[in-house]
């Protein structure tokens, strides 16, 4: 079964859905019309998600197209009707059932406090990298991520996602490092303790000082 997961990634990656917009010669463009992140990063993610699992990604690409194809019960979220219109004749074109797939349109910060809090067993944080909206799509998705659940943050290499929350998770023990590559790192959620507490129950990121100085 394994190993079957793991052949879809690679025949996904050998012919990836072209959704991100790309302008002739520009050598910024994501190659092959879509960004993605590490293989290993793939699977991972397929690796914890047998069908039926209850995921949710921020951003729209690779990913998208193997929660769909490992037949997960999958929410996406991107600002882009295009994106959405690019995956769909995607998915179509290669016979790989979407109905267990929902796409909700709009940006990330707005549409996820709207959503239902049912559970979540994995969740993929890869949408819009700039501070804060990474630290916003962790603490809305992974409030309802189960004991147990695991949230897989992408471009770790970009210091606006880093920022606040990389130190955050490493010093949480209720957070437990799984797995990471060298732009992707996974969580394990240990319990399912609310992310809105008081700084007095967070002793982990060490106690108040005296003062504080910033350097101008």
């Amino acid at each position: 079964m394994l190993d079957d997961a793991f052949g879809q990634v690679t025949r996904i990656l050998a012919d990836p859905p072209s959704v991100h917009p790309t302008t002739a010669g520009n050598p910024g463009d994501p190659p092959d019309g879509v960004w993605r992140t590490e293989q290993a990063c793939y699977e991972f993610m397929a690796q914890h998600c047998p069908p039926g699992t209850r995921t949710l990604e921020t951003g729209l690409g690779v990913s998208t197209a193997l929660f769909a194809l490992w037949q997960c019960d999958h929410t996406c979220i991107t600002p882009s009707p295009q994106e959405k219109e690019h995956l769909s004749a995607y998915l179509e074109s290669r016979g790989i059932d979407a109905s267990s797939l929902r796409i909700e349109l709009g940006l990330s910060q707005f549409v996820l406090p709207t959503l239902n809090r049912t559970p979540l067993d994995l969740v993929f944080i890869d949408g819009c990298h700039g501070f804060p909206v990474p630290i916003i799509d962790w603490f809305y998705t992974s409030q309802r991520l189960r004991a147990g659940g695991i949230v897989v943050l992408d471009n770790l290499n970009a210091p606006s996602v880093r920022l606040g929350l990389l130190d955050f998770l490493q010093a949480d023990p209720r957070w437990n490092l799984l797995s990471h590559g060298s732009w992707w790192a996974a969580w394990q959620r240990q319990t399912s303790h609310p992310l809105h507490e008081d700084w007095i129950t967070q002793p982990f990121l060490g106690p108040l000082t005296a003062t504080w100085e910033v350097t101008i």
